[in-house]
């Protein structure tokens, strides 16, 4: 039965060895879609490996003498397979976050380096014809010719065209922070699941030491009452 079941486990864990080594369909650089989305497919397999080997594990460990050591390995095997598992998913989502980032960082670029829309012509006015200077006298000073105002030097600009490019600037701004926000909390989900898998895992260690525990203190005191009784 002991040798069933190792082959039964060796088995299944060689699977996803099997699935890693066919190859892989090559992709463009810079597109990492397609490796995110193998990637997440590959830890929900593993996922999926781990529950079934462990379904499976267990049922056979009733058949045996050394149960609670039979469901221990197998629970073992479990643990091993989902870290794999999680390893693949952080993968797909640091690739995830780093595809994220390039695209706020593109839109931020765009935003900062839109030209202004072109401007239409201004339009010529007529020119006023020259009016004849009077000879300057003691009393009446020459008259002086104006000086020119910053909205002469100025290049036209109509308020319609000022005002859109006002908004398209506005809403690419926007979208560069829409993303970085979204990318932000991407990372932040990243981090608490990684807490949340920590957790788990203590919480794994602690159950299983507790058991260990329990099966100790069963067998002394069962080796008490024997002794107790031999006395």
């Amino acid at each position: 039965m002991m040798l069933a079941l190792l082959i039964v486990l060796a088995g299944v864990a060689a699977l996803p060895d099997a699935a890693r080594a066919q190859p892989t369909t090559a992709r463009p650089p810079g597109d990492d879609s397609a490796r995110i989305a193998e990637l997440e497919a590959e830890g929900k397999a593993l996922r999926a490996q781990a529950e079934a080997t462990y379904r499976a594990a267990e049922a056979a460990c009733h058949e045996r003498f050394l149960v609670n050591r039979c469901i221990d390995l197998a629970k073992k095997e479990r643990l091993d397979t989902i870290t794999r598992a999680r390893g693949l998913e952080a993968e797909a989502r640091r690739l995830d976050l780093a595809e994220r980032q390039r695209a706020a960082d593109a839109a931020r670029a765009r935003a900062i380096d839109a030209p202004p829309a072109e401007l239409p012509p201004a339009q010529v006015l007529p020119v006023a014809p020259d009016l004849p200077q009077l000879p300057a006298t003691p009393e009446t000073p020459a008259a002086e010719a104006p000086a020119p105002s910053a909205s002469d030097s100025a290049p036209p600009e109509t308020a319609p065209d000022a005002a859109r490019i006002r908004a398209e600037r506005e809403a690419a701004s926007r979208a560069a922070q829409d993303e970085t926000e979204r990318a932000r909390a991407a990372r932040d989900a990243e981090r608490a699941a990684e807490r949340r898998q920590a957790e788990d895992a203590a919480a794994e260690r602690a159950a299983q030491a507790e058991r260990d525990r329990a099966r100790y203190d069963e067998r002394l005191r069962k080796y008490e009452e024997e002794q107790a009784g031999r006395k």
